[in-house]
């Protein structure tokens, strides 16, 4: 059985057009044409069909799909299941990291996973939430590391790392600046009705963090005036520090220096870090060593979450 060909019809799925999914696979785009022809030959059946620029799986294709992911993942289980019996410590895994917070984990716990596996290796892809769905749905990734709300899970198997708090932040100088806490001690809670003549700047439209923060402006009856939108917190905190504009941040992006008033805001908006991977994946040693690190690490940060909500 051609492996190989089974990911090339699962990327055409996943991008509905063949130049998308050969630029993803690093292959031509005629080639890709030319391995969906020769199966559907083979086959005498279409498993997609076309316009002038897309291709949806036709009712014998949506039957190939779900197979070739079922055979793609006891491939990867009896590898794994292979490698733990052989007691290898090589290996890849596909890691799917969002961004900042992705690589601020990743960096974290690397030493002492490569200190355990020193031969074993990652391939990463920073990707939004929504994108690394898909990539694991599509088998075109072994794990990710996503923050989200629990509406936003899909039929696969989550780790739960930590909760965060989402929190405003406003120029020192601004006329509420003053109803924040002192230092030393537990953040005040006030309502986002107040702001709604501020100036904000937040995270990028398509992301999860997003998601989450656009239905805090309804409940408090308007939509903010954006300012800037990007995908690095840091730049958030850099603008709010300069007293550019007001913005809501994970907790572990605010910086308590002074050039920022940090409040928590009504309702304890919160999500959910997370390690997801396909269900019915057996992980092998490397994996679940993996998976041990990063709780450990989510523990961690939750404790320090905890210290600065009772300081």
């Amino acid at each position: 059985m051609d492996f190989k060909q089974l990911e090339y019809i699962l990327a055409i799925e996943e991008y509905g057009n063949i130049s998308r999914a050969a630029a993803a696979l690093f292959i031509s785009q005629s080639a890709l044409n030319q391995q969906l022809i020769h199966l559907e030959k083979e086959l005498n059946m279409k498993l997609f069909a076309r316009d002038n620029r897309n291709l949806w799986p036709t009712q014998a294709g949506k039957i190939y799909l779900e197979n070739a992911k079922e055979i793609l993942k006891i491939k990867k289980n009896t590898y794994s299941l292979l490698q733990d019996l052989s007691d290898s410590t090589i290996g890849e895994l596909r890691l799917g990291l969002t961004w900042e917070h992705g690589i601020d984990m990743f960096t974290a716990i690397f030493p002492a996973f490569n200190q355990r596996f020193p031969r074993f290796t990652f391939r990463l892809f920073e990707r939004n939430v929504a994108q690394q769905h898909q990539m694991l749905s599509g088998g075109h990734l072994d794990m990710g590391f996503v923050m989200l709300q629990d509406t936003e899970r899909i039929d696969a198997s989550y780790v739960e790392l930590c909760h965060e708090e989402l929190i405003l932040g406003i120029p020192s100088g601004h006329p509420l600046a003053g109803q924040a806490a002192g230092s030393g001690e537990p953040l005040t809670r006030i309502s986002l009705s107040l702001f709604k003549d501020d100036l904000f700047s937040l995270i990028f439209p398509e992301s999860t963090m997003r998601a989450v923060i656009n239905p805090l402006f309804r409940a408090a009856g308007y939509s903010p005036r954006i300012l800037f939108e990007t995908s690095m917190n840091h730049a958030l905190q850099k603008m709010v520090s300069r007293g550019l504009c007001c913005t809501i941040l994970p907790e572990s992006y605010a910086v308590r220096d002074g050039s920022v008033a940090w409040f928590r805001l009504e309702g304890n908006v919160t999500w959910t870090w997370c390690l997801v991977y396909p269900k019915g994946v057996k992980l092998n040693a490397a994996s679940q060593h993996f998976i041990h690190l990063a709780r450990q690490y989510g523990v961690a940060l939750e404790k320090d979450f905890s210290s600065m909500q009772s300081l």
